[in-house]
């Protein structure tokens, strides 16, 4: 295994639990809203976390990896952070968006981050990092996940 295929292999629950939210958010009040979005943030959150610190780190320190597409990544990550902590944000919070506008932008910018690590970022990594390393950090993956 490597750790491509683990964090891709993440991205399926992740494309699930955010497709369940959209359906049940039209059901939901404000409060119930961001109740639904803990365990999504969550699960987002984390992924988004061990990118950065095992194949983003990884990636920039290769001499062989333009700085671009981890830098894109990057701040796709920095925007569904803020996506999220607007739909986590009470209620009274000033200028808060509209939850339901936000979980659409949530949604569209989440599956498109998704799909360019998927047809960009994780082919170029597969080309710039050897499978030792690949390796490597998928041992680390598993570590922090707790499996075997």
């Amino acid at each position: 295994m490597n750790i491509l295929h683990a964090l891709l292999g993440e991205h399926g629950p992740l494309r699930h639990q955010l497709a369940a939210l959209r359906l049940a958010a039209p059901r939901l009040d404000d409060d119930q809203l961001r109740a639904a979005t803990l365990g999504l943030a969550e699960a987002i959150e984390s992924h988004a976390k061990l990118e950065d610190e095992l194949l983003f780190v990884a990636l920039a320190q290769s001499a062989a990896m333009p700085a671009g597409p981890v830098e894109a990544m990057r701040a796709e990550h920095d925007q569904i952070e803020t996506l999220l902590g607007h739909l986590l944000a009470p209620a009274s919070t000033p200028r808060r968006p509209d939850p339901h506008r936000t979980l659409a932008r949530l949604a569209e910018t989440v599956s498109n981050h998704f799909s360019h690590e998927e047809h960009v970022l994780f082919p170029l990594a597969s080309s710039v990092l050897s499978g030792e390393r690949l390796g490597e950090l998928a041992t680390i993956w598993a570590e922090r996940r707790d499996v075997e």
